[in-house]
């Protein structure tokens, strides 16, 4: 057996406890970083979708100086196919806006959905501690019994008893 072979001693499990711990950890940390990717994920999509409006924005503002600038060049000549292109630019533009609006309400809700589950989280946390106490509780030395006296225990001799108070009796 190769040194590559044996399992490390960090890696063993040495008792449900220790993969409580292990596991309690662990789905924490896992958690909290899919919670931080999906919210920067999500924000990228939306920053995305804003850049594409705005080019859209763009575009139809050159297009419509294009349509304004032909019919004063010309107001008979018709411009059917600049006017077709505004309308689908329009149209792209709507739909982009009702994406990003939705991009936004999906942000909102998905930041909401983080506080919760990290919130909810908190009780990973708590196991966690309580696995530690457990094991700093199991693996904490005993205290050293106090060493038994091998001699038998003495026993109180009943002391004399006192001799009863007898009544006086008047005697003359």
């Amino acid at each position: 057996m190769t040194s590559t072979d044996k399992p490390k001693t960090a890696d063993r499990v040495a008792s449900p406890l220790h993969l409580l711990k292990t596991l309690t950890r662990t789905l924490n940390e896992h958690l909290t970083e899919a919670c931080e990717k999906a919210i920067k994920d999500a924000g990228k999509a939306l920053e995305k979708l804003q850049r594409q409006q705005e080019k859209l924005e763009e575009k139809l503002k050159q297009s419509e100086a294009r349509l304004a600038e032909r019919t004063a060049e010309d107001p008979n000549k018709p411009a059917s196919k600049t006017r077709r292109k505004i309308a689908d630019l329009r149209a792209a533009l709507e739909t982009l806006e009702q994406s990003r609006n939705n991009a936004e309400r999906y942000i909102a809700q998905l930041e909401a959905d983080v506080r919760q589950t990290l919130r909810l989280a908190k009780g990973l946390d708590r196991i966690d501690a309580q696995v530690t106490q457990a094991l700093d509780k199991r693996d904490a030395p005993k205290p050293a019994a106090k060493p038994r006296n091998r001699r038998a225990p003495t026993r109180r001799k009943p002391s004399a008893a006192k001799p009863a108070a007898q009544p006086a009796t008047e005697a003359n």
